[in-house]
């Protein structure tokens, strides 16, 4: 399972103030230096006090026991509450909790929802995600074209080597006509700004 922990700096100065964009700032810091238990304590006060990107970060320090002893439940609840305010990241974490039974029961469907809502924030990971669950018909029927929506979608944002791969491969097997209606369906997507996309 790909995690992100990821600090939307603006859009946390915004919403939360400074005082909190430095913690998350400090935190990913002290994350990166490997001082696990500092970008906890950082991060705690701001998840508690309801700030998704903390929640997320939190969650992820759970699931991987990361100065915190592991704590599946923790990692669940802390996950949970960012997809839930609607965090694009948490949202895919959470999907890919799901869908691979880390920490809740395998639920390929419950993992679609949550993978659906992180790519229709345009999150390229739950874009990648979403595209897997169409190509391999997991919580869904298998849906070529909406896979390679999904993957060329992910693919645009850069940094996604495997959304490439996936788009790449379903590409070369598809007719001339298959190939333009796919592609249709991509600008058709973006038109819209993923919303509403299947």
């Amino acid at each position: 399972m790909r995690k992100t922990i990821m600090l939307a700096f603006a859009a946390a100065t915004l919403a939360f103030g400074a005082a909190h964009a430095d913690n998350l700032t400090d935190g990913a810091r002290a994350f990166q230096n490997r001082d696990y238990s500092r970008a906890v304590s950082l991060w705690r006060p701001l998840a508690v006090q309801g700030n998704p990107t903390a929640q997320n970060n939190l969650g992820i320090m759970y699931l991987d026991g990361k100065g915190v002893p592991r704590n599946m439940n923790e990692a669940v609840r802390w996950m949970s509450n960012s997809a839930a305010a609607g965090s694009s990241l948490g949202q895919n974490n959470l999907g890919g909790m799901y869908r691979d039974g880390k920490g809740v029961p395998r639920d390929y469907g419950t993992a679609f929802r949550w993978f659906s809502a992180s790519a229709a924030q345009g999150n390229s990971a739950g874009q990648y995600n979403l595209g897997l669950m169409y190509e391999l018909g997991q919580g869904t029927r298998p849906e070529p074209f909406h896979a390679f929506m999904w993957y060329a979608l992910a693919a645009e944002q850069g940094g996604m080597p495997n959304a490439v791969r996936h788009r790449d491969s379903l590409f070369s097997r598809m007719t001339p006509a298959a190939r333009q209606q796919a592609q249709q369906m991509v600008v058709a997507c973006k038109r819209v700004n993923y919303k509403g996309c299947r």
